[in-house]
This record gives C-alpha cells, structure tokens and sequence, in this order.
C-alpha cells in the first residue's frame, strides 16, 4: 500500500474561477490577506461573471462546497473505521492470547468496502491519493514495469511497443522510440502514442515515469492491458502488463492472520493513513470556510446593489411629478422595510 504524502485541497478551486488560486495551506497568510486575494481574482474574472451571470459564478461555488462537504463525511466514515481497525490490531500486539484476529479481518473487510466506495461516495471529487479534484475528472496514476524511468527507454533505443486492451480500447495503440532521443522527444512521443485512449506520460517529483488515465476508462482497462515490443522493452509476444496504481487502494485481508511483525507493519500503515485523513480534513474544513466567507461577502454586494438599484428607480418615478416633503418619506420608510424576499413571497 502506498500513501501519497503530497497535500492536494490548494488546488481544489483552480479552473474556472481564479478566486482561489492563492493557497491558504503552504504557508497560510492571515485571513485579510486570503479575503483580498480572493476579492482581487474575483474582479479578474467579472467579465465572464458577467457574461454568463453572477449567479452562475456562486453556483459553481456552492456545487463545490457540496462536492467538499461530501469528501469530508466519507473521510469521517473512513477515519472511524480505521480507528476501530487500529484499536483491534494494538490489542492483539498488546497480548498475543486475546482474540482480535475475527475482529481484525472484520474491520479490514469494513475498511475495504469504503475505500471502493471512495469515488461513488464523494462524487468523484477524491482521487485514490485522498486529492481533491473539483475542476476536472478523476485520474488514476499508475507506472508500468518496464517503462519505470526514461533512461531505460533511451538505453534500449530504436523499438515499437503495440498496445491493445481488447474491447477497452478501440484499436491498438502505438509509441515509436528511435535512438539518441532526448527526454523530451521520448514524452512526446509516449503521450502522442497512447493519448488518443486518455492515457497521459509525465514525470512525478522523483524524476520516475508515470501514467495516468481517467477513472472510470482505466477501472475498465487495467486488466486487459497488453503490450508487445521488439525484445528489448518488451517481448516480441504480447505479454499482460501488470501495473502499480498509486493511492490507498484497500488492505490484504489475510494480513489479519499474519504474524506479530506483519500486523505491526498494518498498524503502520492504518495510522499513516489515519494521519493522511486527519490533514486533509483540517484542510478541507479551512477551504470550506473559505468559501463560505467568500459567498456571504458576494451575497451582500449583491443586495446592496440591488438596493441603491431600486431606490434609483423609485425616487426616479417621484422625480417626474411635483412630490412633497411627506410622500418622500413615506417612500423611504415603506422601501426600508422592503426585502426582495418579501416580494418574491408576495409574487409567488
């Protein structure tokens, strides 16, 4: 199991609006600081707000505060599931003669059945690595034996690699390697070759080859994977690829029946997760509250514009005839016990 250390929520707001580029997370600036940020960016981009409506703007908002809230309850669900599970396993390591292995197994089983939920469960918004990802559609990242780092492919020089994946892909797909190629050359070349499936190449921070697909297309390919090559990559027969996705995937359930030392290395594994979940959900909790502040600012701009809108009109009315001290003020006080809420109530 791996466990992506990387935190993820300082994106989460990036795509369409750039109210929320600036990240409070690393490090965080003090709140005035966040709430200027974000009305500057905001002021970016009012001439799509305003093309396509304010309203649209805040919706977009809200739907990712909703798509937040419910990434934070299935962390909560997850985190007290493995609370239990790592309560289970220290009372085994604790004293051999208890009898928590059947509770082991039943909390690993439990824990599983959520980690497959994940994407259902947040509406896809959470990647396997605990990312968030509001603005675009979830990615699975994986390597693959045999293409691990670039030098290798470049050692290996002048080949052809064929990939197919039988009913998942709609034809076969190839990447063609020449000799003396640069780094460059041998991305763009693997990225043209297999892009048309949605399978992207890129380099992650250690300088090692990885790939990454949409969920969904790679849920359904994974198993079918195919490659044949030319004898120095790959075999010349297609062979099963194999590959190595990244994230919190699930726990072997037999690991409830191992010995001492690897129920210790579960319970290694259950608090580094256990900590994953508590940072991201702090995380989340700050980006939250982010926004919400943001709305509730937006929503007041809002309705004393439309305020000084409908006084504008009103008196505009009364400046067109002879008007009196007194009709002048009894509109002021009728207008300040005007709500537009109270307008719609009467008109619907």
């Amino acid at each position: 199991m791996k466990i992506d250390k990387q935190t993820s929520v300082a994106s989460a707001l990036e795509a369409n609006s750039q109210a929320y580029s600036r990240s409070r997370l690393n490090p965080a600036p003090p709140r005035n600081q966040t709430a200027r940020a974000m009305e500057s960016n905001a002021a970016e981009a009012r001439p799509t707000a305003r093309a396509s409506g304010h309203g649209g703007f805040n919706l977009q908002l809200n739907q990712q505060l909703s798509s937040m809230q419910a990434a934070d309850r299935y962390l909560g669900d997850l985190a007290e599931n493995l609370s239990s599970l790592k309560l289970s396993i220290s009372r085994q390591l604790s004293s051999p003669v208890s009898n928590e292995r059947e509770a082991i197994g039943k909390g690993l089983q439990q824990v599983n059945s959520l980690l497959d939920e994940r994407s259902k469960r947040t509406g896809q918004s959470l990647d396997a690595n605990f990312n968030l990802r509001l603005n675009e559609p979830l990615r699975s990242r994986f390597s693959v034996p045999g293409l691990e780092s670039l030098e290798a492919i470049k050692r290996s020089g002048k080949e052809t690699l064929v990939f197919t994946g039988g009913r998942a892909l709609q034809e076969p797909l190839a990447v063609v390697f020449d000799d003396g190629m640069s780094d460059e050359q041998v991305l763009r070349n693997l990225n043209a070759g297999l892009g048309s499936a949605g399978i992207r190449a890129e380099l992650d921070a250690q300088g090692a080859l990885k790939f990454s697909m949409p969920e969904n297309d790679w849920q359904a390919l994974k198993n079918q994977l195919r490659v044949k090559g030319e004898g120095k990559l790959f075999s010349a027969n297609a062979s099963q690829i194999q590959p190595r996705e990244e994230g919190l995937l699930g726990f072997d359930p037999a690991q409830a029946q191992e010995s001492a030392r690897e129920l210790r290395l579960l319970l290694d594994s259950v608090i580094a997760a256990l900590d994953r979940i508590s940072g991201l959900r702090q995380q989340l909790s700050q980006r939250q509250d982010d926004v919400r502040e943001f709305l509730a600012r937006q929503e007041s701009q809002d309705e004393k514009q439309w305020a000084l809108n409908f006084a504008s009109a009103v008196f505009n009315i009364h400046g067109r005839k002879a008007s009196s001290y007194s009709a002048v003020s009894q509109t002021v006080i009728a207008q300040a016990q005007l709500t537009r809420f109270a307008v719609v109530s009467l008109l619907s």
